[in-house]
This record gives structure tokens, C-alpha cells and sequence, in this order.
């Protein structure tokens, strides 16, 4: 087959010189090929350069939002120190105060029976003991033993006394089980169900002072039983109105309730 060709022509203005060149049509045709070809390459390459400015812009996004990554995985380390140490002072507390986990009964009794009379009431508030620090004659003792002068459980003061909250005691934080002792000697006036107050056992010590003790899981003494000062006259429980295993602790004096803390440091 006999190829086409194609004639151009250069003519200047003087008409003089004029040049021809004859072209191929197969040159068109490529030419023509090579045009749509460019023509698609350029138009893949904006549509990628596109899709590269997108990236990096994410990139820029995924940056920040590392960073405060970053932060927050220091903040949450800084969180898991903090409870490391609070587990930590838990364990020396537990150590301090003899109550580990396996709620041994016999070495906080060990614990309560050696600082049973090694108290000095608080200096800050005058209580009137009837003058009987001088352990002159045995009645004086006797005195001082009907004083609620001791811890009523080995645990933690978990809520303070406060009038204005209408919290009339001192709550203490044990394990469920935890023996409770009498903080001073008398006879027990009242043992059972108190309300809100759950398993109640309330003594009194025959000498103007009460105390009471709530929430108790089982009661170890009866109405009308003498016990002794440092004696178990129950466990902690969580009866009543109680969301955890504690002891609420009161004391009244001549029907108005008072601060515990007047004689104990917790």
C-alpha cells in the first residue's frame, strides 16, 4: 500500500525562497497518539499530586494527634505511679497497724492488749477524769477503766465527727470480720437492730459516758452482760444503711453525743 504523505509549505513574504516539507500521515497519527498520551499522564499526575497534598495534610493531623498521645500515655504512667506508691503506704499501713490480709485476730488482740492503757488523752481539750491519774487506791483504777479511752477496732478513720453534717461519731474502715472491742468497761444496754444503724451494740459505762458501736456483721455480747475494757463485743460487718465494711463509733455523755476524739488519737 502507498503511503500518504502530507505537503507544508513556508512562504515568506517576498515569496521568495519558499520551502516544502513532506510529511508522513503515519507521523500525524503518532503524533496525535503521543498528544493523548500526555494528555493522560498529566491529568494522572494531578490527580495523584492531589491525592499526595491530601497525605501530607493527614500527616500533619496524624502529628498532632501523636503528640497528644504522647501526653496522655505521660499523664497515665504519672497516674500508675501514683498507685503504685498508694499501694505501697496501704501495705506499711497494714504492716503499722497488724491488719494483713489474712485478717489474723489473734495478733491484732496481741496488738490492742499491749496499748490498752498506754493512752494520753488529748492535751487540746479538757476532760474531767474525777482526778484519777493518780492510781492511788483501786476505785481510782476502776475509774479509769470505765473511761472510752481506746481504739474500738484496728483500722482507719474513714469520717470524722461533724455536727453540721448530723454525723454524730467517728467511722472507721476494717475489714468484714475484724474484731470490735469496748473502749472502756460497763454494761451492755442495748444489743441488737438499730435502724440505719444496722447490728448495734451500745454499753454503758456507769459513769456518765455511753459508747456505741454500728454496722457491726454479728454481736458477741448480750443485754445486761458486763465486758471489760479492750473485750470483743463484736465483728465489723456492713448491716444497715452502710455501702462497706465499717465500724461507726459514738460516745455519749449524759444524752449528748461528742466527739470521740476528745479521748483517743487516731
Amino acid at each position: 500500500m502507498k503511503r500518504k504523505y502530507y505537503t507544508v509549505q513556508i512562504i515568506p513574504e517576498d515569496s521568495k525562497g519558499i520551502k516544502q516539507y513532506k510529511i508522513s500521515t503515519v507521523w500525524f497519527t503518532t503524533a496525535k497518539i503521543a498528544l493523548v498520551v500526555f494528555i493522560i499522564v498529566s491529568a494522572a499526575f494531578i490527580f495523584n499530586l492531589g491525592k499526595i497534598n491530601k497525605i501530607v495534610a493527614s500527616y500533619e493531623k496524624m502529628r498532632v494527634m501523636n503528640a497528644q498521645l504522647v501526653k496522655k500515655d505521660n499523664n497515665y504512667e504519672e497516674m500508675f505511679s501514683r498507685l503504685d506508691s498508694l499501694w505501697v503506704l496501704e501495705n506499711r499501713l497494714q504492716n503499722i497497724l497488724g491488719t494483713f490480709v489474712e485478717n489474723d485476730s489473734a495478733k491484732i488482740n496481741s496488738i490492742i492488749d499491749r496499748n490498752r492503757f498506754v493512752h494520753t488523752p488529748n492535751e487540746k481539750i479538757n476532760v474531767d477524769y474525777d482526778n484519777i491519774h493518780s492510781w492511788e487506791s483501786g476505785d481510782e483504777k476502776i475509774r479509769l477503766e470505765r473511761i472510752p479511752s481506746i481504739l474500738p477496732v484496728a483500722g482507719l478513720e474513714s469520717k470524722k465527727f461533724d455536727e453540721e453534717e448530723d454525723h454524730l461519731g467517728v467511722d472507721f474502715s476494717a475489714a468484714a470480720g475484724s474484731p470490735v472491742f469496748a473502749t472502756g468497761s460497763g454494761v451492755v444496754e442495748f444489743a441488737g437492730q438499730m435502724g440505719e444503724l444496722g447490728n448495734t451494740v451500745v454499753v454503758d459505762h456507769q459513769n456518765g459516758y455511753k459508747s456505741s458501736y454500728s454496722h457491726l456483721k454479728d454481736i458477741r455480747v448480750r443485754k445486761g452482760r458486763s465486758v471489760s475494757k479492750g473485750g470483743i463485743i463484736g465483728t465489723v460487718g456492713v448491716t444497715g444503711n452502710s455501702s462497706g465494711a465499717h465500724l461507726h463509733y459514738e460516745i455519749i455523755k449524759d444524752g449528748k453525743r461528742i466527739n470521740p476524739e476528745i479521748f483517743t488519737h487516731y
